[in-house]
């Protein structure tokens, strides 16, 4: 099996007329999508070079409601099915047929994952999205295609499931349960894992590591990475989010007054974050005034004279570009999105991380393993150090302290926010001040 992904797949159905010539004419007509194309779309193909008709067209199925999956989350489905099927021709199972019940396919890939979860070989996350994808295949097959199964693909049942909303109150509801998607997982944290479950596993950095993190930068020089990781060190933003960022986010020149910087960000701002939920960021006005430098700088002006890509206005224009005038991040909005074979996704930052950053790291004996995302987490735990001080004067209350992270975070939930705490708690981490540290690091760019 393969995947091969489409730059841009283009949506219609062919209704023939004809000219006054006689000459055939194709009327574009898809009256089953609200979209007539979509960017970056996965095709399975079998070994032999031909489509694999049912998860392909399952995967187009996916384009037809009314919230589209974005390209990343329609690759992943793919991917899981494609190991789907390649089990299915490995063991020469027939996955359109369930002849006797220990010949169901969904129970034979669900043994085989298993075997490979007791072995270690994958995590209990990765067994619940394969079979979640399956089963959603498995649906459309019958849902859709009106396929039939002698015998039932799952069993399924109703479970009452409690759980803390946004606004940190437990609730309970009824969800559908499948026999086939219980994957036994440990409840109770690890009271030694130093991990953060925020959007993935993240690993808050300690103060000393973010120095030694910092100075490793400026030794490198490289400015549009300096920048990019000072960004999300004191914002809080995401890669997607740092990358995409536009001139016109810097226009504005501030007041000497003025000690943050608000900058909007999510849908309608050209700048992306996570399911392009709409957040302001709060720069520090040195960090925002530093930027403003770098782009009038020559070195960031003769970026863009390389770039290949004009925007309606220049002020669209990424503030990062890579020295061949290319984004580092394609937001979603890019209109160009559809001209890469793939659409730049940060891959050039964590390379820089594992390469270039961790050997400049090793020279100074600091042996650090992280990702650009901890740098989000080690915000997080920035402000919640400073804001735990507050708390211990009794100058604010615990609960408008995290309310407030929640905010400068973009959590939807205060229960995401409270982690920070649990870990601090955890871990009993040292309370440092924010603006100590934020002076550190200006300190650095100003040396």
């Amino acid at each position: 099996m393969q995947k091969l992904t489409l730059r841009q797949l283009h949506i219609y159905q062919p209704s023939p007329t004809h000219d006054k010539d006689g000459t055939a004419i194709e009327q574009l007509q898809n009256d089953d999508f609200t979209i007539d194309n979509f960017l970056h779309f996965p095709i399975l193909t079998e070994i032999d070079g031909s489509i694999w008709n049912h998860g392909s067209l399952y995967l187009l199925s996916k384009l037809k409601g009314y919230q589209k999956p974005s390209p990343k989350t329609l690759d992943s489905i793919a991917i899981d099915l494609k190991d789907f099927k390649e089990f299915c021709n490995r063991e020469q199972i027939d996955y359109l047929s369930a002849p006797r019940k220990v010949l169901r396919p969904t129970y034979l890939y669900r043994e085989y994952l298993q075997k490979l979860l007791n072995g270690g070989k994958v995590s209990a996350n990765t067994v619940k999205r394969r079979i979640s994808a399956v089963v959603g295949f498995y649906k459309y097959l019958i849902d859709i295609e009106g396929i039939e199964f002698k015998f039932p693909l799952w069993e399924a049942g109703v479970t009452s499931i409690t759980y803390m909303d946004r606004h940190g109150f437990q609730q309970a509801k009824q969800v559908e349960t499948k026999d086939i998607a219980r994957v036994p997982s440990a409840s109770n944290p690890d009271l030694f894992d130093d991990a953060i479950m925020d959007g993935g596993r993240l690993h808050p950095l300690s103060q000393e590591e973010q120095i030694a993190i910092l100075k490793g930068l400026k030794a490198i020089g490289n400015t549009e990475m300096i920048l990019g990781f000072l960004i999300a060190l004191t914002t809080g933003a995401r890669i997607q989010t740092v990358y995409t960022l536009r001139l016109k986010h810097f226009e504005r020149v501030p007041t000497d007054r003025e000690t943050e910087i608000r900058i909007k960000v999510g849908y309608g701002t050209s700048c992306d974050t996570k399911y392009s939920k709409q957040h302001t960021l709060i720069f520090p006005a040195w960090l925002y005034n530093k930027i403003r430098i770098y782009i009038k700088s020559e070195r960031a002006q003769n970026r863009r004279l390389l770039a290949k890509h004009i925007f309606d206005t220049d002020q669209l224009q990424y503030v990062f570009l890579n020295n061949r005038g290319s984004p580092f991040y394609a937001a979603v909005d890019d209109p160009y999105r559809g001209q890469y074979r793939d659409a730049p996704n940060g891959t050039a930052i964590r390379q820089f991380i594992v390469s270039t950053l961790r050997e400049q790291l090793q020279k100074s004996d600091h042996k650090i393993a992280f990702s650009f995302h901890d740098l989000r987490a080690s915000f997080g735990m920035n402000l919640l150090n400073k804001g735990m001080a507050l708390v211990k004067n009794k100058e604010v209350e615990l609960t408008l302290l995290l309310i407030s992270i929640k905010e400068r975070m973009g959590h939807s939930s205060l229960t995401t926010t409270e982690k920070y705490l649990n870990f601090r708690d955890r871990h009993k981490l040292k309370e440092l001040a924010q603006d100590d540290f934020e002076s550190y690091m200006r300190g650095l760019l100003d040396e």
